[in-house]
């Protein structure tokens, strides 16, 4: 662990990893406000993209190796920094772990007990239920539980999840009581985060609300549309923003999300909650207590010429965020496509983005992936080896930008030929 920190300007903000994109626009937006971000990572390569477009000799990034499982090396880093506005984490997979340094260092941030409610999807669905935001409470997922009584409390189709899981991993659809068996055995056999999990499938349309709230006041920056892939597996195609709905159901939604997370005690802090809009109207499928993955953090800020990520920097100084009082007006559409490998195996890179010189939106392409890396699964986006984005005068031009740019790209995988 390194934790031998040179003098630096300002006062210090600790990054607990963060998300794979926007570290930089997190730098910038501290740079301004004279903090110095300190990233605690387990795993630099995880942000090969972010640092090598942020000056190397820049005195407002300090990169730290330290084993952000561990809260208390988390604490020991952290106390030897010193100085500190705050902690933040932008991950699910962290946000317990960022939750316990706080204390441990008393530093304020987002309600502890609202962070490990929507942590936990099996208590998360009980609590909508029983205040009426739910059509069902679903039902943990016991080791007596056959298909019959699983059905019999949850009803078919349902998806059985981990309570506790995140990028689409370990999320199971059955349909029939023969699919609900498989499905079993399968999630048996597997190492979950947490505890399993089964509620209703709530067929329509994905979408996910970014919000941002501050002393219980929360604000809508705007819906992500959300292309996922076919059933059974649910892994994450595209997404595009900002979705245009007409004015009263743009109305329903900010109401609906203002009453969801109050009625989870979520009082600060950015939040993505993913829901399916229905005709019999919205149902959350869970609730991040971050700012969205991928690109979303880039798309929000392009969509409205903006450095969403300013709004971390105030909340690490306790000041009421900019963002909140900001006119967010579309200057134009972003979308962003998932790239998978045809198959798991060795990712060898992404041929094809010569083209991109002339083709409409802008098409970038963002690595995941080094070139090297096995892929184990291409079923969920743990297999996602880049991310293109591309913007439009709209979200739907914008998509239709990055989806025809995506299709001049090829993705090479070396070996598992005979999956």
């Amino acid at each position: 662990m390194s934790i031998s920190v040179p003098a630096t300007p300002g006062r210090n903000l600790i990054a607990l990893e963060w998300l794979q994109f926007g570290l930089g626009r997190l730098v910038a937006a501290a740079a301004q406000a004279g903090l110095t971000v300190h990233l605690l990572t387990g795993d630099r390569g995880e942000y090969a993209h972010e640092l090598a477009r942020i000056d190397a000799d820049s005195p407002h990034l300090v990169v730290h190796d330290v084993d952000t499982y561990d809260a208390a090396q988390v604490v020991a880093a952290a106390q030897a920094i010193g100085d500190l506005a705050g902690l933040l984490s932008t991950t699910d997979t962290w946000s317990l772990v960022a939750q316990a340094a706080r204390e441990r260092l008393g530093l304020p941030g987002q309600a502890p007990e609202a962070v490990r409610l929507v942590r936990d999807k099996a208590r998360l669905r009980r609590r909508l239920f029983e205040h009426g935001l739910s059509r069902s409470a679903g039902s943990t997922v016991t080791n007596a539980d056959d298909a019959a009584t699983l059905a019999s409390r949850v009803g078919l189709p349902l998806i059985v999840k981990d309570s506790s899981g995140t990028s689409s991993e370990h999320v199971w659809l059955a349909r029939t009581p023969d699919e609900l068996t498989g499905v079993l055995a399968e999630m048996r056999s597997r190492t979950l985060r947490g505890t399993p999990a089964a509620e209703p499938y709530f067929p329509g349309p994905l979408y996910s609300v970014e919000t941002l709230t501050w002393q219980g006041r929360t604000r809508v920056i705007g819906l992500n549309s959300r292309i996922m892939s076919a059933p059974p597996a649910f892994r994450e195609e595209a997404l595009a923003f900002p979705v245009q709905l007409p004015e009263r159901a743009r109305v329903e939604v900010e109401q609906w999300i203002e009453q969801v997370l109050k009625t989870v005690g979520y009082d600060e802090g950015f939040a993505h909650t993913e829901f399916i809009m229905g005709d019999d109207g919205f149902e959350v499928v869970e609730i991040n207590p971050r700012l969205g993955g991928a690109l979303v953090g880039e798309a929000i800020s392009r969509a409205f010429d903006i450095n969403v990520y300013a709004a971390f920097v105030d909340l690490a100084l306790r000041r009421r965020p900019a963002l909140l009082d900001a006119p967010l007006v579309p200057r134009r559409g972003v979308a962003q496509i998932l790239l998978y490998p045809p198959r798991p195996g060795v990712h060898l890179g992404c041929d094809g983005t010569e083209s991109f010189a002339a083709h409409p939106g802008g098409p970038t392409l963002h690595s995941c992936l080094a070139p090297g890396t096995r892929v184990r699964t291409v079923t969920n986006q743990d297999g996602c080896v880049a991310v293109l984005l591309a913007t439009g005068a709209t979200s739907e031009t914008a998509l239709q930008n990055a989806l025809s740019a995506a299709g001049e790209l090829r993705i090479r995988t070396e070996g598992d030929e005979d999956v």
